[in-house]
């Protein structure tokens, strides 16, 4: 995995921010690297900077202090509408509340993601059905969220994030909304997109959640205190 291309570059990053008349060091001194086709998990408790480090991966903010690189870029030297492109094509989000629209069946918030690329009908809807049979939801695509379970609309949003056949998939506690039973498929479908080539940054609390990624960076108190 050395050899592989590296997708995500930080050199000793720090990320502060004012509470009144102080200042709070929510990210001190991080410095790692994620190569492609990695499955790593952030893991640390409530309030431990782990969030922080995924918005600062997913290029949702910008460090105070040092340096991250996305497929060997400075982040200093892309202008925001650039990160913002980068967001929108190269990186997948997956949250913890699914943020399924309500009112829109499977296939339509699967393809959300196109709606803001010149992608041609054919090509779009070829994208859909690829993302939707990766997570094996096929057969729920002219459902609503309403009529879905807690672990297929997981897997919708899973599938949205793929859409766009993103670089990256960053998944922020994607299991924290779901029961044991089906938290475990969730998982096991993260460990099958990853051992398809897909990179996989998942951030999560609970350590047995991590346990099921190859690498866990473990924060507290803003700090890495691990990368095993």
């Amino acid at each position: 995995m050395s050899d592989a291309p590296e997708v995500v570059r930080f050199e000793r990053v720090a990320k502060r921010y004012p509470m009144g008349d102080s200042v709070v060091d929510a990210l001190v001194d991080a410095s790692f690297t994620i190569r492609e086709g990695e499955f790593v998990s952030i893991l640390g408790p409530s309030g431990s900077g782990k969030s922080t480090l995924m918005h600062l991966v997913g290029f949702l903010d910008s460090p105070t202090e040092g340096e991250i690189f996305f497929e060997g870029r400075p982040l200093a030297s892309i202008s925001p509408d650039q990160r913002a492109c980068i967001r929108a094509e190269k990186i997948g989000f997956v949250f913890q509340a699914f943020n399924l629209l309500p009112r829109m069946d499977v296939r339509a918030n699967t393809r959300l993601p196109l709606t803001y690329h010149p992608v041609p009908p054919i090509n779009a809807a070829a994208r859909v059905d690829r993302a939707l049979e990766l997570v094996d939801m096929m057969p729920r695509a002219d459902h609503r969220p309403g009529q879905l379970s807690g672990g297929q609309r997981q897997r919708v949003a899973i599938a949205r994030a793929l859409v766009n056949e993103p670089r990256i998939l960053l998944a922020d506690e994607p299991t924290g909304n779901l029961d044991s039973r089906t938290a475990g498929t969730i998982l096991d479908l993260f460990t099958e997109l990853n051992r398809q080539g897909r990179t996989i940054v998942l951030v999560t609390h609970d350590a047995n959640v991590a346990a099921r990624s190859r690498r866990q960076i473990h924060v507290m108190d803003g700090r890495i205190i691990r990368d095993a």
